[in-house]
């Protein structure tokens, strides 16, 4: 073989070498990015309704003298509510304006005499009577209930039973939301603890399609099982009841 057929032969050595180093960088950069995916934080559209919730901080709700865990993505919306004393909405998603994602909102207070549910002394038929009452309050459109649920709950407050639903917009009769979509969504209602110290919580998700924005039923019982009494509500009680105490 002469000189000249080696160096060419030497050259293609060496761009064969340089196309196979450079082929197993791109297999290392794909595995490096798979291998990410898998290990840290997924994004918060794909965070479970448990790791969404747990992530979250606690609001005193001073007035129904409970905490009230706030997930991830969500904050605590200030002033007077017609229901309630305590009221949770989606945070704002960036790059995207109002009406153009899912939505929600959570209603969290004591069980009071002025609501009507209060009359049942039954949790799960005072969750039936909150939850028809919110929903056609919150999604006052032509549909069809389905997926009705209806289960005992637990939380720091009490026992407790918890219904929910979605509603089917008839798109014959024009149900739709003012951006065009579907105005459908999920309603869920719970009532949890005994006698005059009972408590609800309830949600109406739209369009209840399982995004971040409006997240399923799994979601808001993880936020029941999370609600507890403020600290220091036990000591209060017992210097109130104490001989001797007057109102």
């Amino acid at each position: 073989m002469s000189h000249g057929a080696n160096q060419l032969t030497g050259r293609g050595r060496i761009i064969l070498s340089v196309a196979v180093v450079a082929l197993l960088a791109v297999v290392a950069a794909v595995a490096t990015v798979v291998i990410s995916s898998a290990t840290y934080d997924p994004t918060p559209r794909t965070l479970s309704p448990k790791t969404q919730v747990a992530a979250g901080s606690d609001h005193v709700d001073a007035e129904a003298g409970v905490e009230v865990r706030v997930p991830e993505g969500w904050r605590v919306e200030p002033g007077d509510l017609v229901y309630g004393s305590t009221a949770l909405v989606p945070e704002p998603v960036d790059g995207l304006p109002p009406g153009q994602t899912g939505g929600g909102i959570v209603l969290v207070g004591a069980l009071t005499p002025n609501l009507f549910a209060a009359h049942e002394t039954d949790n799960q038929r005072s969750a039936a009577a909150m939850s028809s009452g919110m929903g056609e309050y919150f999604l006052p459109v032509p549909g069809q209930r389905t997926e009705q649920r209806m289960e005992e709950i637990s939380s720091d407050l009490g026992d407790g039973w918890a219904m929910s639903y979605r509603v089917v917009p008839d798109r014959s009769l024009g149900a739709t939301s003012a951006t065009g979509a579907a105005a459908g969504g999920l309603v869920y209602a719970a009532v949890v603890g005994e006698g005059e110290q009972r408590y609800w919580l309830t949600y109406v998700g739209t369009p209840g399609d399982g995004a971040m924005e409006s997240p399923g039923r799994e979601w808001a019982d993880e936020i029941v099982e999370r609600l507890h009494r403020t600290e220091g509500d036990d000591d209060v009680a017992a210097v109130e009841n104490a001989p001797g105490q007057t109102a």
